[in-house]
């Protein structure tokens, strides 16, 4: 076992406001960490961070190596094992030992990189990952090319690992299977939380309500205030009148009066304005959804797509699945489905004209 130390963590990306500002977290490498927040708050920068790719202000210590997932293959056409072994120390022995746990053919390693479906090479980089025993993972977004079942397979690859990791997911069912702690974003800060997201959003909901109620509070007695102190300014500026008007009374008088009032609508003028400015430095920066809207454009056409005995097949290799033939009509939602590795993504590919070789029966 090991500790992350961060201490009084601050950065920002050259003219923009501040990422994180002053946090100090204390991780224990066992800990098998979800990293919450919206897109562009942070989540792959920190990643970064946590690996010395950028410069930040304070300090981050740990005696524990980082792996990073995913990582960069710089010859996708080379086969997989030499793409790898080209820029990573492996032993083959060592990638297969971890893609038995994956539930991945080790055919694969004979196969190029870049003809791997999504999943396939999603299971190749995390057995990299995961290679050394001794290291602490760095997972950012690897559900992305993953269907159900093998999200699954992966889930149980997780859970079965003794070492620690932070992942970051869109997929909150997933989460909800691997980890043990969450790690969220909000405003500026990172905090520390124990349990899976499903107990994060239980306690986030509770305590989101409670600021509501208080913010609503807060926002009424500031209006108050802010009415308040308008009329204490009136109240000066019509002493200040009364001495100009009153041409015929006792000047010293109305002086000492209207200076008087001045002085106390003045005064209470400031407290009040200081009450405010207190008031809405409480009031809590709770996050709201901003609705998707997409501007979609009807089409004349009912049939929008029309596919004909078609299968396709890469160089070298038997074809990917048997001849299909389907129509796709004008307001129809079509669900492309089936295990990784059977065609998916090179039949959306064919349309585009991008596979290597189709076959039209």
């Amino acid at each position: 076992m090991s500790t992350i130390s961060i201490k009084n963590l601050s950065f920002a990306y050259n003219g923009q406001d501040l990422l994180f500002d002053n946090v100090s977290l204390s991780l224990d490498s066992q800990w098998k960490l979800g990293l919450l927040g919206r897109n562009g708050r942070g989540k792959t920068t920190l990643l970064n961070i946590i690996q010395g790719k950028l410069d930040y202000s304070g300090k981050i210590s740990a005696n524990i190596d980082f792996e990073y997932f995913p990582q960069a293959i710089s010859d996708k056409d080379n086969l997989t094992l030499y793409a790898i072994q080209d820029k990573f120390h492996v032993e083959q022995r060592e990638l297969e030992k971890e893609f038995s746990q994956l539930q991945l053919d080790p055919k694969v390693l004979w196969q190029p990189f870049n003809t791997l479906s999504g999943g396939e090479q999603t299971k190749v980089l995390l057995a990299l990952a995961f290679k050394n025993k001794n290291s602490f993972v760095l997972l950012d977004e690897p559900t992305n090319h993953l269907d159900a079942h093998t999200r699954q397979q992966v889930a149980t690859y997780l859970n079965n690992k003794k070492q620690g990791f932070i992942i970051t997911s869109h997929d909150r069912d997933f989460l909800n299977q691997v980890i043990d702690h969450t790690l969220v974003i909000e405003a500026q800060n990172i905090r520390l939380r124990q349990g899976d997201y499903a107990r994060y959003e239980e306690q986030k909901a509770i305590e989101d309500k409670s600021n509501l109620a208080q913010n609503e509070k807060l926002k009424r007695s500031i209006s108050q205030l802010k009415t308040s102190a308008a009329q204490k300014k009136n109240w000066a500026r019509s002493a200040g009148r009364e001495k100009e008007n009153n041409s015929h009374a006792d000047k010293g008088f109305i002086t000492a009066k209207a200076a008087r009032v001045m002085k106390r609508s003045t005064t209470m003028q400031k407290r009040i304005e200081s009450q405010i400015k207190d008031k809405e430095g409480l009031l809590t920066n709770i996050e709201t959804i901003t609705l998707l809207s997409i501007n979609f454009q009807t089409s004349h056409h009912q049939d929008i797509l029309n596919v004909e005995k078609l299968t396709l097949a890469y160089p070298g290799y038997d074809s990917l699945f048997k001849p299909i033939s389907f129509n796709l009509k004008q307001g129809q939602q079509v669900v492309l489905k089936s295990d990784n590795g059977s065609g998916k993504s090179s039949l959306i590919r064919a349309r585009s004209r991008k596979v290597l070789v189709t076959k039209i029966e």
